[in-house]
């Protein structure tokens, strides 16, 4: 984003309205605003002296990329005495550790390690499908406001009986998980005396990606709400609508708040061409249209082609003959490819091992790039000779006891990234040849120059000079498991992702004839988007078909 705001941005940073919510398509310079908004509200005078501003994310990737631009914006000593910058784990802490009396905690408890959960679930069953149930019903129950008691009622209720019996030993050792913070967290600030100490302290709370709140957390954030607070974020990118989040139902108990809303339509990330195909999806979702901030800037309006292939093999061979084209021509530029799901991807994945510029594949998906690091560098120290799931094992221990216990996050995100990894026996014995495929990256973006392979939700908040979405078909986008309405509202949410993610260039394809991996064929048809998308683009030059062999 520019250094001086612009049209809708300028009315978000400097607007006299108490209560903001802002629609950021991607691109529109969010974060940027959100750190403006704050230099704007402590310049004024409408955050006190001796108050603080709180600004709520939800990983620790938007946490440091939020500091970054407050530090920028404030200076390093002045962002750290005027602001608070958390995810809602780490708030929920904070929370638990000063009031948790409120709710019954006292003394130690025990704060949340994946690792306890998965052990306690295996040590009932070892079927993974009641395992998963299990989970499952555990992570629904605990997203309401309900003590522990009542939570054992609700899932004595659900009939899952392995829930129940886990959710009885987790209390009776004093474990704490993930859902049990916000659980806590929401039930401390219904005490009246103790949301009022929170909004006497934080005299603005910005929160970050509203998108992606659970009601639950939509809660929390309100509760500590005093007389300024914004929201930011793009309920036309909320994918994860499986984990909780309700960004309809929050945009609109927003907008019945009496939330000033302003729609930011200036994107300062991609060129007019690749706009074309952004707002080909998301105004047929309902989203304001975006244009890009400096339209003469990009050459030729930047590149959007919509390539069609006879098969999935076909199709690989000719995203890998252009991609290579375009790392020859751009070496300097990040090169995402991105399939919808994994198993989508074996035709692909084959034809990159003979490709000029091999890519990184994001397997695994880290919120904090430095995860990476630290997964290589402990991995050095596996025994070999151990079973696979035996070094991921090693290795999870590893990293837990290296790293501070009150890193919440960084350690869900090596639990996460372990799960993973179990999951991927079938690619090598070696696990250090498995974690050879992940890059190393350093910073706060996980994408470097060069060709990057990854799925859907992994590249969410990242973005690529130029990126290939590869497999629109029926059935994969949207996927054949989508059945209701709001599934594939959702569904089309996570294609306007996938698009947006592009800086320079587009390019979409799909094929005629797919495989699995089992060798079964498959003519499902183009993607029921395909028309929309594919009609936005610009006509295919003939050195481009001859590269690929589209039609």
């Amino acid at each position: 984003m520019s250094t001086a705001p612009v049209g809708a941005q300028e009315a978000a940073v400097d607007g006299d309205e108490d209560h903001l919510l802002v629609l950021a398509p991607p691109g529109c310079g969010k974060t940027e605003v959100l750190a403006m908004r704050a230099a704007h509200l402590l310049a004024t005078g409408l955050v006190r002296p001796q108050r603080k501003i709180l600004t709520l994310t939800f990983t620790n990737r938007a946490r440091d990329n939020i500091r970054a631009r407050l530090n920028t914006q404030l200076g390093e000593s002045r962002a750290r005495r005027t602001t608070d910058v958390v995810n809602f784990h780490e708030f929920a802490v904070r929370l638990i550790q000063a009031h948790g009396n409120v709710v019954g905690l006292s003394g130690e408890v025990i704060y949340p390690n994946k690792t306890w959960m998965k052990k306690t679930l295996a040590s009932h069953t070892s079927d993974w499908r009641e395992q998963r149930s299990a989970g499952e019903t555990l992570e629904e129950a605990k997203r309401n406001p309900f003590n522990d008691q009542q939570l054992l009622e609700r899932l004595e209720a659900s009939g899952n009986e392995l829930a129940v019996a886990v959710e009885r030993e987790r209390q009776s050792v004093g474990y704490l998980d993930y859902g049990d913070l916000l659980r806590h967290a929401q039930l401390i600030l219904r005490n009246e005396c103790v949301a009022a100490v929170f909004r006497e302290h934080y005299d603005s709370v910005l929160v970050d990606e509203f998108q992606d709140l659970t009601m639950q957390e939509f809660e929390i954030a309100r509760a500590v709400t005093s007389t300024n607070s914004m929201y930011v974020g793009d309920p036309y990118q909320g994918i994860f609508g499986w984990a909780g989040a309700a960004p309809m139902e929050v945009l609109s108990a927003l907008k019945d708040d009496g939330y000033h809303c302003i729609d930011l339509d200036i994107s300062f990330r991609s060129s007019p061409a690749v706009l074309s195909v952004v707002n080909a999806l998301s105004v047929d979702l309902g989203a304001t249209a975006l244009r890009a901030a400096e339209p003469d800037s990009w050459k030729n309006g930047g590149v959007a082609y919509a390539l069609a292939f006879d098969t999935d093999t076909v199709e690989a061979a000719g995203v890998v003959a252009l991609s290579d084209y375009v790392a020859d021509k751009y070496p300097d530029d990040r090169i995402g490819v991105i399939c919808r799901a994994e198993y989508r991807r074996a035709a692909l994945e084959r034809a990159f091992a003979g490709a000029r510029h091999k890519p990184q594949y994001w397997d695994i998906a880290l919120d904090t790039p430095q995860v990476a690091s630290m997964l290589k560098r402990q991995a050095r120290h596996i025994r070999t000779e151990l079973a696979y799931r035996d070094q991921v094992e090693d290795l999870l221990r590893r990293l837990s006891a290296a790293l501070r216990s009150s890193d919440f996050e960084t350690l869900n995100d090596v639990q996460s990234a372990c799960d993973q990894l179990l999951g991927m026996e079938s690619m090598g014995e070696d696990l250090r040849e498995v974690l050879s495929r992940i890059r190393d990256v350093r910073g706060t973006s996980a994408s470097e120059p060069g060709v990057h392979v990854l799925n859907a939700h992994t590249g969410k908040g990242q973005q690529f000079d130029w990126v290939f979405v590869v497999g629109l078909e029926e059935g994969h986008v949207p996927s054949t498991y989508s059945k209701t309405a709001e599934e594939l509202f959702e569904e089309q949410r996570v294609l306007m992702v996938m698009v947006s993610r592009a800086r320079r260039g587009i390019f979409l394809s799909h094929a005629r004839q797919t495989s699995n991996r089992y060798g079964r064929t498959f003519r499902e048809g183009p993607s029921r988007w395909w028309s929309a998308i594919a009609g936005a683009c610009q006509p295919v030059p003939n050195f481009v078909r001859r590269l690929t062999g589209c039609d």
